[in-house]
């Protein structure tokens, strides 16, 4: 426990009465909170009794290089290759704040600063030839940009609760899905001490690790710089969308608009941008490694430029001399995130003075906090709040969003979109670069695509289907 509590079997039956109180129940329609109940619940949510230790052995007296060492021995006694080594941690993101630190209380401007949370697990293996597909969590179960489809439908591995908080039960759903796609192959998963990383039984295939407590800012690799870079491509992304918008005509006041569909569209964008070179350059920056491992790895190339980077020549120029005199490839996604940030200042809906500097947007307190120093009251309001959106997504035909969740746009027909790749094929045909190329390559496989699949949906008749005979 955070605060340093012993989870006992009466603690856990007092913290039910609280709740009961909290909710409403009268003391004779109560449960009896029975030792078969306790037994039920501690199975249901992975609950296992473990020693407590004294202080004399406690995490906070280890050093760092103590705690490398560790780790280091349970890989090279393990046998594992690095392929097979890996790394979770969850971080939140706020999918549509703005750069403009004059903006989140400025409630009369029009435009505020929208703190919509989600929570991403992120999982990679030592090598950077692995990196899973995130979990995703969210309040809604179906946001109103999902149109009444699941994350699945759309290609996300996507959960919800009211606090969009990873919880025990989410953890390990998530580690046995993962445990039964391994055939014929040991892993070891590295992570943080996180109360909520409770492994359950029966995993055939992944060995979990934890690091000690308040190490994980000094060993693991995530924290190294993988969380920072997948956020500074997402920032970037995100205001060169923003960018777009305003190119577009719509106003300052809504070119930060964006639903959670969007986001999470340009969140898979920037965590497939996070490349083998960042990846290694962190794990070797944890120094957690045997010496067998790093011998084993290439030697690191140039960070992947992000296309958005080659627009125009001025920031392809300025992205290429950041690469060229950088040695950390953080530091040059970070440089991305610098540049769209002066394409937003030199177009104007951006002013200077209110710019975000670089840690503000990559890492704003708020977004860190992952479950910690939560309250019964809040615990209490999330759980009636997660009601109310089951109640309201009965009456609103399976939305449950529970956030503003941004511009709500009509779905383009077909038709207007086999348009809109011919307008941009015309302008295609008068570039000469690799990029048009390689555009031009995808538009007619979408055009492709989309002519099957309106054929597929051409309406017919019953008598369409009997043919007269010939005599």
């Amino acid at each position: 426990m955070h605060d340093n509590i012993q989870l006992t079997g009466e603690v856990l039956r007092q913290k039910w009465k609280q709740f009961a109180v909290m909710v409403g129940i009268p003391d004779d329609e109560q449960l009896k909170l029975s030792e078969g109940w306790l037994r039920s619940f501690k199975e249901r949510h992975g609950l296992k009794e473990r020693k407590r230790h004294g202080e004399a052995g406690s995490a906070s007296q280890l050093t760092v290089e103590e705690e490398r060492q560790r780790v280091q021995k349970i890989i090279s006694d393990g046998g594992y290759r690095p392929r097979d080594v890996f790394n979770m941690d969850e971080t939140g993101l706020f999918y549509a704040l703005p750069p403009d630190r004059g903006l989140a209380n400025k409630k009369h401007s029009g435009v505020k600063g929208k703190k919509v949370r989600l929570t991403y697990a992120l999982t990679m293996n030592a090598n950077g030839s692995e990196r899973l597909e995130p979990l995703i969590i969210g309040k809604a179960c179906k946001p109103r940009a999902f149109k009444n489809k699941t994350g699945d439908d759309l290609g996300f591995y996507y959960r919800n609760n009211a606090k969009a908080w990873m919880t025990t039960g989410l953890y390990q759903e998530w580690l046995r899905d993962w445990d039964r796609k391994l055939v014929d192959r040991k892993i070891l998963l590295l992570q943080d001490n996180f109360s909520g990383h409770k492994v359950p039984d029966g995993l055939e295939n992944i060995r979990v690790e934890n690091f000690r407590a308040n190490l994980t800012a000094h060993i693991q690799p995530a924290d190294q710089g993988i969380i920072r870079c997948f956020k500074a491509h997402y920032r970037a992304r995100y205001i060169n969308c923003s960018i777009n918008r305003y190119d577009r005509g719509i106003t300052p006041a809504e070119i930060y608009d964006i639903n959670q569909l969007s986001a999470m569209r340009i969140a898979a964008a920037a965590w497939r941008n996070v490349d083998a070179t960042t990846i290694q350059h962190c794990w070797r920056k944890s120094d957690i490694l045997p010496d067998n491992f790093l011998r084993s790895q290439s030697s690191p190339g140039q960070p992947s430029i992000l296309i958005s980077a080659l627009v125009n020549n001025h920031t392809a120029e300025s992205y290429t001399h950041a690469v060229q005199t950088v040695d950390d490839p953080v530091t040059v996604v970070e440089q991305a995130v610098v540049i769209a940030l002066d394409g937003l200042t030199e177009r104007g809906p951006l002013h200077r003075s209110n710019r975000m500097d670089i840690e503000s947007l990559l890492n704003p307190a708020e977004e860190s906090v992952i479950i910690d120093g939560t309250t019964d009251q809040e615990i209490y309001q999330a759980v009636m709040d997660a009601l109310e959106a089951e109640q309201n997504a009965i009456i609103n035909g399976g939305v449950d969003d529970v956030d503003d969740d941004g511009p709500d746009e009509d779905l383009p027909t077909h038709r207007e979109v086999l348009d809109a790749a011919a307008v941009i094929g015309r302008y295609l045909d008068h570039e000469n670069d690799i990029f048009a190329r390689k555009l031009e390559g995808l538009l007619f496989s979408l055009k492709r695509n989309l002519r099957l699949q309106s054929a597929a949906l051409v309406p017919t008749r019953i008598t369409d289907y009997f043919h007269r005979d010939r005599a």
